[in-house]
């Protein structure tokens, strides 16, 4: 793996979920604080937000024993591949060292890879050498990331880091748990996806790989059938046909996986983590909201926000 070897006090499972769950109720308490108007936003920027959300998983690595950091260690690189792909972005930009090192603050990425973020300034030669760990480190299917962030930029290069993530990394996971928590984000992912393409007209790729039994590339061709399967999830999931608007779709997906992974929290601490981890990320984006959204009235703010 490419995560950090960090000192470990082996709790036990019995230690941890508890302060977990007070952890999660927590962030929600605030959250509704803030919404009711009875506290004030308690960030001013979104690197604050970034920091914390930082932070909180750093946190939660720490807490874990061997076995839990071995099971849950494909989830929280998952989420350590933004810190990657952010900092081929601000690279890219030529940002100030102290945006760039702030992105390693608490990031749980192994030293080795931390230098060659910190030491490699021109971008395409930082993206071979991430493909270079990938390949040696996790699996040689990763090649050719490089090539695709030189021909067609840092999008499509990110769109195939997760597709070769969830293929190779995430869907092969030793532990149920783990396999199920990509299953689910592989199929938020392809609605998205058809639904962008089904809009915009445009190709997309999907990812094999989830629960829903649904021919994404079929339905992509033909223009009708994707009308179709987007109305069937919809409806199937609970979402008000007459929705439209993307948005709206990336919401309600949002609000799906959280009820996914609540449900699933209770099959044992594995899931249980997973689901924390999700809520950090949910947390940071409500926080974003009410940092930003001050003019658009309670009455939207409280809608947008993902409970």
């Amino acid at each position: 793996m490419l995560l950090r070897k960090l000192p470990q006090s082996e709790f036990p499972s019995e230690y941890l979920v508890p302060r977990l769950l007070a952890r999660n109720a927590a962030a929600a308490a605030s959250i509704r604080s803030c919404l009711d108007g009875k506290a004030a936003v308690p960030v001013a920027t979104n690197h604050e937000i970034a920091g914390r959300l930082q932070a909180e998983r750093f946190w939660l690595y720490r807490q874990l024993h061997s076995q839990l950091r071995r099971d849950l260690g494909p989830v929280f690189l998952f989420f350590e591949l933004k810190t990657m792909v952010n900092w081929l972005r601000v690279r890219q930009a030529r940002a100030t060292d102290a945006l760039l090192h702030f992105f390693l603050t608490h990031s749980l990425l192994c030293p080795e890879l931390q230098k060659t973020l910190r030491e490699e300034e021109a971008a395409v030669v930082l993206a071979e050498r991430l493909e270079k760990f990938f390949c040696t480190r996790l699996d040689p299917g990763f090649s050719g990331l490089a090539t695709m962030y030189k021909e067609k930029g840092l999008l499509d290069f990110e769109r195939r880091l997760h597709q070769l993530y969830f293929e190779r990394i995430g869907l092969a996971a030793s532990d149920t748990a783990v396999r199920a928590f990509f299953k689910g984000l592989v199929d938020q992912r392809n609605i998205l996806a058809l639904a962008k393409a089904n809009l915009w007209q445009e190709k997309m790729t999907f990812v094999p790989g989830g629960d829903l039994a649904v021919n994404w590339e079929r339905a992509l061709a033909e223009p009708e059938r994707a009308d179709r399967v987007l109305a069937r999830l919809h409806w199937e999931s609970g979402l008000p046909r007459e929705v439209q608007e993307l948005s709206a779709l990336e919401d309600f997906l949002l609000r799906r996986h959280c009820l996914i992974l609540q449900r699933q929290a209770r099959s044992g601490t594995v899931a249980q983590v997973i689901h924390s981890l999700w809520q950090q990320d949910i947390h940071a984006g409500n926080m974003g909201l009410l940092l930003h959204g001050r003019l658009v009235g309670r009455e939207l703010l409280a809608a947008k926000v993902i409970r």
